[in-house]
């Protein structure tokens, strides 16, 4: 029998998949999926030691349903979402509804730690210029902001409880997803791609300011490891920790390295909107997947222009203080360019990019 049983509630989701893949790898742990649409197929689990149970997050007796099929779960992650339209406020109700259904459920007498996932948006960044490099203790925006309302309900519930709590505050979250077009990995990819097809120069389409400042990213694993360790290391208790790939980097150094990667010309800044110039080009991407046989994802599925249009529409820094997760003992640094390369090649080893 497995010493720790983890719950991971959103476990299909950008970051729910990598959750699951640390804590299944790591001996002694079994993981219990909460997600609504389990993988089916090809696609479904194969781990001994990982079970998905169908569960819709907005219902309280789905929720206790699943906790109740789960077994004596010993910690519990949050990583779900309620829909969203990209840059605008997020839904307040839906997102607290959702998190409490499922941390009410996990509050069971086995649980020993309960992990939110937040973000850099906890500081404003999807608002303008914050203080940098942000601190977990500095101070709120105003609101609504539905991290604060999760939050809240985290400590509150703990009170009294012999579980302790943690929350991650990552910056933009990157990965390889085949499927999931809001990554800027692939989405970069596919606007390289559909550049080298219609003859263009690799632009920075977005603001100058953005392609000057200086920004952090988040690797999806390096995140799910982090949670693993605040699982487990009594240091990480009832603290909140931004976690970032522990450099910096500026779009104008980096473009020139993605241009010459891709083997494409670097352009220069147009001050304009990926959404307007790119998303009417989905039947030149399904020219791009005929031309170069690759799995047949709509443009949709492999790239998100609102998204690139938000990251690269920040012409402010975008920076976090990890001192407090390296005093405390996470110590896990990525190389953020290097990362990049890494992962434009897998999405191309993928057949998902050209």
């Amino acid at each position: 029998m497995a010493e720790n049983i983890a719950l991971v509630a959103g476990a299909t989701g950008a970051v729910g998949d990598r959750i699951v893949d640390v804590l299944a790898e790591t001996p002694g742990w079994q993981v219990v999926g909460l997600c609504r649409n389990p993988p089916q197929g090809v696609n479904a689990e194969k781990r001994p030691n990982v079970r998905f149970i169908r569960t819709d997050l907005t219902s309280p007796e789905s929720c206790r349903a699943a906790v109740a099929q789960a077994g004596a779960i010993t910690h519990f992650a949050y990583c779900s979402r309620a829909p969203f339209k990209e840059g605008g406020v997020e839904d307040v109700p839906g997102n607290l509804t959702m998190f409490a259904n499922a941390l009410d459920a996990a509050d069971v007498p086995s649980l020993r730690h309960a992990h939110l996932v937040a973000g850099s948006k906890w500081y404003g960044m999807h608002i303008g210029p914050f203080r940098t490099p942000a601190e977990e203790d500095d101070a709120r925006h105003m609101p609504p902001n539905f991290y604060y309302d999760q939050q809240d309900y985290l400590t509150t519930k703990r009170a009294g409880k012999a579980w302790s709590w943690s929350s991650s505050r990552p910056a933009v979250i990157v990965d390889v997803a085949p499927g999931r077009g809001r990554n800027i990995v692939s989405t970069i990819g596919a606007y390289a791609g559909i550049c080298r097809e219609t003859g263009a120069a690799f632009d920075f389409i977005g603001k100058q300011g953005a392609y000057d400042t200086l920004l952090e990213v988040t690797d999806s694993r390096l995140l799910a490891s982090s949670i693993r360790w605040m699982f487990t290391d009594p240091r990480a208790a009832d603290q909140a920790f931004n976690i970032t790939n522990g450099d910096v980097f500026r779009w104008s150094r980096l473009w020139p390295i993605l241009a010459k990667h891709l083997g494409l010309e670097c352009g220069i800044v147009r001050r304009s909107s990926m959404q307007f110039w790119v998303g009417d080009k989905g039947d030149i991407w399904d020219r791009i997947v005929e031309k170069h046989q690759l799995r047949k994802f709509r443009m949709d599925e492999v790239s998100s222009w609102n998204f690139a249009d938000f990251v690269f529409g920040m012409d402010y820094d975008v920076m976090s203080s990890l001192n407090r997760c390296r005093l405390a003992g996470f110590h896990d640094t990525i190389d953020t360019t290097a990362m990049f390369l890494r992962y434009l090649d897998a999405y191309k080893a993928e057949r998902v990019l050209p």
